[in-house]
């Protein structure tokens, strides 16, 4: 959600969108990238309920207790906003970290072959620019202005 508020707002876009529309598409993630994880990696993933249910709490409940907190606490976040910016980001940063440390810890490197991380990696990459080139010229075909064509690229590639 930050990447896309950031990007959008240096190049001048819709920030109001951008927050909307990267929420959004963060939270589908949360759904659809371990199960596209688990199809392109065959046996070598299993998709667990339990592991949706751990990002979930990670990543969701702070997302939904700061927003029915707002009302209460918002004034307080605005005046903080560049310290709580280094708090925002370093989160993200222990959660992607812990992730990739109980992955190490499980030997989950081990298991997958470096061919299928690679073909894995290929298809993120093909994706990436298949959702980069349909948001732009879909933006554009459904007339769109700029402000909004810029949060629509940089949202939905995410």
């Amino acid at each position: 959600v930050q990447s896309s508020i950031a990007f959008t707002s240096i190049a001048r876009g819709n920030v109001a969108a951008a927050i909307c529309a990267g929420t959004y598409s963060s939270l589908l993630g949360m759904i659809a990238t371990p199960l596209l994880a688990t199809t392109l990696l065959g046996s070598a993933a299993t998709f667990a309920p339990d592991r949706l249910i751990a990002v979930a709490t990670q990543l969701l409940l702070p997302f939904l207790a700061g927003h029915l907190l707002r009302p209460w606490i918002g004034t307080f976040i605005n005046r903080q906003h560049t310290a709580l910016r280094l708090v925002d980001r370093g989160s993200v940063l222990l959660v992607v970290y812990t992730a990739f440390s109980q992955g190490t810890a499980q030997g989950v490197w081990h298991q997958t072959a470096p061919l299928r991380l690679l073909t894995l990696l290929a298809v993120e990459v093909v994706l990436l620019a298949l959702v980069l080139t349909v948001t732009g010229i879909g933006a554009t075909a459904l007339g769109f202005g700029r402000a909004d064509r810029i949060a629509i690229v940089f949202a939905g590639s995410k």
